[in-house]
């Protein structure tokens, strides 16, 4: 890639956001007289909510993007915040020990369901049903379901801290895009999406690259984890799958960073997407929109989104569908002319 593509990918990236940014900035300035981002609070407020989008995001792509829609991944978001959490308190670990614990057991939650898939072969979607249910029972005897506190636990400020949430989301997006850039887990993903029979026929390991996206997702979801508790002073354990809305709230900004990826990889059209999305919805709040009206009003734009990707190629399929009966038909008059 030249400086040239390079440099037209950067924009394309930055454009998007920066244009939902400025259309948010202008309708709120003329609605209410204030601005989008009004004070260093509300500053901080974005860097942690894109912080927990793009993490989930991210794991949601690892097995979303291949067919494979994981319902126990705020389970194991949860299992892995306060069991981990709650070991590294009792040990007395700072932030970083408590935030690696966490991705440790992250990482072994989401092993377990990756080799409950590749040895029973139970249906994605089922099996996230039954491991997100004791998934969230662990979680809860676990804890005497009390969940994570961390009100008063010393040691553990950095989590809190916007500088140590952009690090620690800027290594997690170079990880990302440098499994999705360099290493063979690409080329099998892409594989893997294309079909899964001709991709195992080819000579690919296909229950342990399955095996392999869940434990990372797993690990991925936990980084959320801590730092919604880290924000809130606590996390509490839920049942009734519960835990899953959390996850799947967002599912748009990992199709929307799907689609920007097409010019670029996948970390960050996704961290892009995030950014999207956050800024409409502090707009959004800025406009003093209720809650509930907000989750209809991105319910509705995520659902546009969505008929807009399954529809995107019909218009050309119709042109190419009257270029070729033109030509036929003008092949028709050509050969009628000759026979005549």
């Amino acid at each position: 890639m030249n400086v040239k593509q390079f440099v037209n990918k950067a924009i394309y990236l930055i454009s998007v956001p920066l244009a939902v940014g400025l259309f948010m900035e202008l309708l709120v300035y003329s609605q209410t007289g204030g601005h989008l981002i009004s004070s260093v609070l509300d500053l901080r407020n974005l860097v942690r909510d894109l912080g927990v989008t793009a993490v989930i995001a991210f794991a949601l792509s690892l097995n979303l993007g291949s067919g494979r829609f994981d319902l126990s991944l705020g389970a194991q978001r949860l299992v892995a915040t306060i069991i981990g959490g709650n070991i590294a308190v009792s040990l007395g670990f700072n932030g970083i020990g408590l935030l690696i614990m966490a991705i440790l057991m992250g990482l072994l939650a989401g092993f377990g369901v990756g080799m409950v898939f590749s040895v029973f072969r139970i249906p994605p979607v089922i099996l996230g049903l039954g491991m997100a249910m004791i998934y969230e029972s662990l979680a809860f005897a676990g804890s005497d379901g009390k969940g994570l506190q961390l009100f008063g636990v010393p040691n553990i400020e950095m989590l809190v801290d916007p500088n140590f949430t952009l690090l620690v989301l800027g290594l997690g997006t170079l990880f990302v895009f440098i499994l999705f850039t360099f290493t063979k887990f690409r080329y099998e993903m892409q594989a893997m999406r294309g079909s899964q029979k001709i991709a195992k026929t080819s000579g690919i390991n296909v229950f342990r690259h399955v095996v392999i996206c869940y434990t990372l997702a797993g690990g991925l979801v936990a980084i959320s984890g801590v730092f919604s508790a880290s924000f809130t002073g606590a996390l509490a354990p839920m049942l009734g799958m519960t835990s899953n809305s959390a996850v799947i709230a967002m599912t748009f900004p990992m199709f929307l960073g799907t689609y920007l990826a097409r010019r670029t990889n996948i970390a960050v059209g996704i961290l892009s997407a995030s950014l999207t999305i956050k800024l409409f919805g502090i707009g959004m709040v800025a406009l003093k929109i209720s809650n509930s009206l907000n989750t209809v009003i991105n319910m509705l734009v995520f659902i546009g989104f969505l008929a807009f990707l399954a529809n995107e190629k019909i218009p050309a399929l119709r042109r190419r569908e009257r270029a070729r009966i033109k030509e036929a038909k003008a092949k028709r008059l050509e050969l009628e002319n000759v026979l005549l």
